[in-house]
């Protein structure tokens, strides 16, 4: 295919086509040149017209150009099958040149001798979608945002430096600027801030001449969702809060400590995006790299060389002098720019010091040679660097691309597959990220499903079928028996239901594709609940019900001090006799009165949300309790997460 121009070669003996569809050698022209372009509300769209398909049908190919800053400019397009529609065709082409101008800020901040980096929240062919969940609203509005960069503007209309959006679809202006990226991240009052200024002017608070946002990060080693409206913020004082509870908001030495505690033999886990570098496939081979004097080094991965020309346990070996570099160990080490191995404890060199090797590995840059290279040589260290794609990780978004989105993140698993047996076949599974290694399973490297033979790759995010049912789809796996022509492809099915422990059902095989469902709760995204007295909270969609009751019984008043000495008093069931009308309330100032209930299944807790407290400056003080299921700690006790200037937050662990 050519995209801009007629193909160079005749398809069918013809001139005048760009998409030419070779199958059972014969040609067969499915695009003529030039293309219908299609560029509303800023998506990149080009239609082709082929000649006849079936039934008096002509071909058609829509390419979808997409925005990936990432992506090389040489990159090419995918395609995408749509059901037996063989007629008409879908690709999408990730590409820079698709990209706007971007702005972009630094994304590291140093304090108090701690290195921290955002940039690996930085998303660069997609947003991060935040809905706001208002009541009364028939559509509800949601934040749009980028971290330490503007917004992609694929589909959306926002200004053109934002860094964060609000689109809101009831309102003639629906797209407005909550603030443009200006400066790197930065700490205040303790706490990991990034802040977008300079938004759209302010008309409710004529001290506060435009909106801003401001993203308040919160280190969580567990946390997986995406970050979090603080509920009383926003227009009404033209400042936009958000809480964002990630483990990317860690120092770099707690990522790898906490790394270290939970790597393996000759893996370990990127604890930001749960991903697995495994390189046990490399352990029992010999490798050799080669110095500037031609001088040849041998050693081993994870492993000690079999040859004992430089003594036991060596992991690299200098053969023409039998100096051990360094002995072999199997700790792989996470760190930002990719895995490496220290082999220390070899021979001695200078000054009292052992030789030691450091051997990093770093995903494979396209066009590079998949093998270690030898790239210094000190006295008494030696540097390695290894390009494969064991080490490339294929970042997903786990959440569907609609206003509520549905987040399947909950559901990927970090340490093991799932198991599911049908009959006597036995699939071994994984959400959104390839299968985690185990011993005995002999799976092509990079599946995410498979039996024997690999079911499929985690290449797209969750879509949506006509149903409104949420959709995973692994393709491109083995050769599909009945059809060498096709690969192997898996659908995942999920469907909104209450078994919150629910597993994927192995349903049917067709047309080359294994189909699964999968119940539970996970898809249902965040639905809203209700309140009845004294103190019950209902999913009225799931019909979950919970009496918060024991709260009330066990301890009326429950006091949480803030790091400043505050001291707030939440009562759930009650709280209106004690704090003035409020649940919770700090000295005379009520936090609000009940809002809201809503049960967030992507995140596995359940929001009371609290509003029209006492007066704070032009605006009312504002207050949410969050509950997160903890099986092993009872009755448990709230903790305070964040205060604002007009809003508190408490997280309440309980049975």
């Amino acid at each position: 295919m050519q995209l801009c121009s007629p193909l160079i070669k005749k398809c069918n003996n013809q001139d005048g086509y760009a998409i030419c569809l070779i199958k059972n050698n014969t040609e067969k022209g499915i695009g003529r040149f030039p293309p219908k372009l299609d560029n509303e509300q800023r998506r990149i769209l080009f239609n082709f017209t082929g000649d006849d398909c079936l039934h008096g049908t002509n071909y058609t190919v829509t390419v979808i150009m997409f925005c990936d800053y990432d992506a090389e400019t040489n990159s090419y397009p995918e395609l995408f099958s749509h059901g037996d529609q063989q007629c008409n065709l879908y690709m999408i082409w990730k590409t820079a040149l698709a990209c706007l101008p971007r702005t972009q800020t630094n994304c590291t901040v140093v304090n108090a001798g701690h290195y921290y980096d955002l940039s690996l929240l930085t998303r660069p062919s997609e947003n991060y979608v935040i809905p706001l969940h208002i009541k009364n609203k028939t559509k509800s509005p949601k934040i749009i945002l980028n971290v330490c960069q503007s917004i992609l503007h694929h589909g959306i209309m926002c200004p053109i430096k934002s860094g964060a959006c609000l689109d809101d679809p009831e309102k003639p202006n629906r797209y407005l600027s909550l603030g443009e990226v200006q400066k790197p991240p930065f700490f205040k009052d303790g706490t990991l801030q990034i802040e977008y200024q300079d938004g759209a002017l302010c008309t409710q608070n004529v001290t506060t001449p435009h909106v801003k946002t401001t993203i308040h990060f919160r280190c969580d080693l567990e946390a997986k969702g995406p970050p979090e409206y603080i509920l009383g913020s926003g227009i009404e004082d033209c400042h936009y809060q958000l809480v964002w509870y990630t483990a990317a908001a860690c120092d770099i030495e707690t990522l790898r400590d906490y790394s270290a505690k939970r790597a393996g033999k000759c893996n370990v886990t990127n604890p930001i995006t749960n991903f697995t570098y495994d390189l046990q496939t490399l352990m029992n081979k010999d490798f050799t790299v080669t110095n500037v004097n031609g001088v040849k080094y041998k050693f081993r991965v994870c492993n000690a060389l079999m040859d004992n020309t430089c003594g036991d346990k060596t992991g690299i070996c200098n053969s023409k002098y039998g100096t051990s570099l360094g002995q072999a160990n199997a700790n792989l080490t996470w760190q930002q720019s990719g895995p490496y191995l220290n082999y220390t404890n070899g021979d001695l060199c200078e000054n009292g010091m052992s030789h030691y090797t450091l051997i990093r590995f770093f995903c494979e840059p396209q066009g590079l040679p998949s093998r270690p290279l030898l790239i210094k040589e000190f006295t008494c260290q030696t540097i390695i660097h290894w390009n494969t794609d064991l080490v490339c990780e294929k970042k997903i978004k786990c959440t569907t691309d609609i206003d509520d989105e549905i987040n399947l993140t909950p559901l990927i698993q970090s340490t093991n597959n799932y198991i599911i047996k049908a009959n006597d076949t036995e699939f071994h599974i994984n959400i959104c990220r390839p299968l985690i290694s185990t011993q005995g399973l002999l799976c092509a490297h990079g599946s995410a499903a498979c039996k024997v033979s690999s079911l499929g790759f985690p290449e797209d995010s969750p879509t949506l079928n006509k149903d409104l049912q949420t959709i995973l789809r692994y393709v491109n796996g083995s050769q599909c028996p009945e059809n060498p022509t096709k690969t192997i492809s898996s659908n995942f099915i999920f469907i909104c239901d209450n078994n919150n422990q629910g597993l994927p059902v192995y349903k049917h095989y067709v047309n080359c594709t294994y189909v699964f469902e999968w119940n539970t709760s996970i898809a249902c995204g965040a639905v809203i609940g209700s309140w009845t007295a004294p103190c019950t909270i209902k999913d009225s969609f799931l019909s979950y019900e919970y009496d918060l009751s024991l709260l009330d019984k066990t301890q009326q008043i429950h006091h949480v001090k803030s790091r400043q000495g505050k001291e707030y008093a939440i009562s759930i069931c009650g709280g209106e006799k004690y704090c003035n009308g409020s649940a919770i309330c700090h000295e005379y100032n009520g936090y609000g009165s009940l809002g809201s209930v809503i049960f967030d299944y992507s995140r596995n807790d359940v929001k009371l949300k609290y509003s029209n407290g006492s007066k704070c400056n032009n605006n009312s003080y504002t207050s949410e309790v969050r509950f997160i299921c903890n099986e092993s700690i009872g009755i448990g006790e709230p903790k305070l997460l964040l205060v604002s200037q007009n809003y508190t937050n408490f997280k309440y662990h309980k049975l």
